[in-house]
């Protein structure tokens, strides 16, 4: 819960006790009655209002209405009704603290890097494909600004999670006020440039947004991130033009109504999605030249794709086959493509939940994966699936077990970590293998948790 909704919560309690109170003092009434009062106004104000609260504001419209009739009730009935008071006050009081923690505003974790981050939203359109894609760029700033929105079209996504999880749409106006650490449309810095870039993918029926922590920790250690909202395989994708466009497997060839199968998303989905990601790439390369914001900004000699679940096996595949990619991460996703089958090339990291270690199959697969690796892998275990998204989760100390084929002795030792913030701990990773892999000759420690590309 907000600053404010805590204060409003506290300035339920002389309404809550003023039923125990002695008439006589009548200075409890004039308290009960302007703090509720006192506390909505600076929340709605300060903070703007959302469903979750709800039971909170019904309880200062009863406390009002009840405090503002004249006389007393006297003997059974007052105790009665004082009963009945005290017990509705504490279920709306208990029912918006609920609500309020189940479905928070979230607080991102402030990045912890030397840079100030901003970030920019564009559409990109692969004319070949008549396809359009939405992507976010995070970088690091030469100042820092204004915190950016979560995202400029809540309403969208708000509708849009409604519709896919059968939900109302309300209960997810919070997002609204969910803001990152990152300044929107923020100058670039230029001390250090240029930076190497990574290329990110979300999972199915996933966001860009959804681990923007992830992604401005990294900008704020150095490099531009590029997230993508795969169009039609994303929960929501808003253009600027204010088309939106939702979860829609129809659109990849895929009957309605049909439940489709691995292999049916392998055939029809994925190979778009490694598309999406290498017109990502060729559009960087023009950006690199000619983009007003980022020419001379970026090194396209250091790029690496990273994603989670589906995301995760794109990025595995995009780096298999286009030598422009010099690493891969892979936050926990089965294998599609040639990934699944053809030895990986380039150096990859695969970070497993510890839920997807109980599916034999799926451990045969990474296993197959990593003794068939020709450059360095390495898997880190024991995590939880959702960690790599926008919530704040404990971490927990977790060894990373490494694989290395055909590499060096000292390439071969990863170490284990514990943060409070998950987020910490698969930006590390990111660095990881990326710093260890795109940047040789640079100072850091691969036995350690401590790389940074730029400082």
């Amino acid at each position: 819960m907000r600053p404010f909704e805590w204060l409003l919560l506290l300035s339920f309690v002389p309404a809550v006790l003023l039923p125990f109170v002695p008439p006589t003092r009548r200075h409890w009434r004039f308290l009960a009655l302007l703090l509720p009062t006192g506390a909505v106004v600076l929340h709605l104000v300060a903070e703007g209002w959302r469903t979750q609260i709800v039971p909170l504001y019904i309880l200062v419209i009863l406390v009002l209405c009840r405090l503002m009739m004249p006389g007393q009730v006297a003997g059974g009935r007052r105790r009665r009704g004082m009963l009945a008071s005290s017990i509705t006050a504490l279920g709306l009081v208990f029912a918006g603290v609920f609500a309020g923690w189940l479905l928070p505003v979230i607080t991102l974790p402030e990045p912890t890097g030397p840079y100030a981050v901003g970030v920019m939203d564009r559409e990109l359109v692969d004319a070949a494909r008549g396809r359009r894609l939405m992507v976010s760029v995070w970088y690091p700033a030469a100042q820092r600004g204004a915190p950016a929105p979560l995202t400029q079209h809540p309403d969208a996504i708000m509708t849009a999670l409604a519709d896919l999880s059968g939900a109302p749409a309300l209960l997810f106006q919070h997002l609204r006020y969910v803001t990152v650490a990152a300044s929107a449309d923020a100058p670039v810095q230029a001390d250090g440039a240029p930076f190497p870039v990574l290329v990110f993918s979300h999972g199915l029926v996933g966001l860009r947004l959804q681990n923007s922590s992830t992604l401005q920790e990294l900008a704020s250690w150095g490099y531009v991130v590029v997230a993508i909202d795969h169009t039609d395989a994303a929960a929501v994708t808003v253009f600027p033009d204010g088309a939106a466009r939702v979860y829609d497997l129809t659109r990849f060839g895929i009957p309605a109504g049909v439940e489709p199968d691995a292999a049916l998303v392998d055939a029809r989905v994925f190979p778009v999605w490694v598309a999406d990601q290498r017109v990502v790439y060729d559009t960087l390369e023009t950006w690199a030249h000619h983009d007003p914001v980022l020419a001379g900004k970026i090194d396209l000699t250091r790029i690496g794709s990273f994603g989670h679940s589906f995301g995760g096996a794109t990025a595995l595949e995009v780096c298999r086959i286009d030598a422009r990619c010099q690493a891969a991460v892979n936050l926990d996703g089965a294998l599609y493509g040639g990934a699944a089958t053809l030895p990986a090339v380039r150096p990859l990291l695969l970070m497993t939940a510890a839920e997807s270690m109980r599916y034999p199959d799926t451990i045969a697969s990474w296993s197959h994966m990593l003794s068939m690796a020709r450059a360095r892998a390495c898997v880190r275990t024991g995590s939880n699936y959702q960690t790599v998204a926008i919530f704040r989760l404990p971490s927990v100390s977790c060894s990373r077990h490494c694989s290395h084929h055909r590499a060096s002795n000292r390439a071969r030792a990863c170490a284990s970590l514990t943060d409070t913030y998950v987020h910490f701990s698969i930006s590390t990773c990111v660095v990881w293998i990326l710093a260890c892999s795109i940047r040789p000759s640079a100072k850091q420690t691969c036995a350690g948790v401590a790389i940074r590309p730029r400082a």
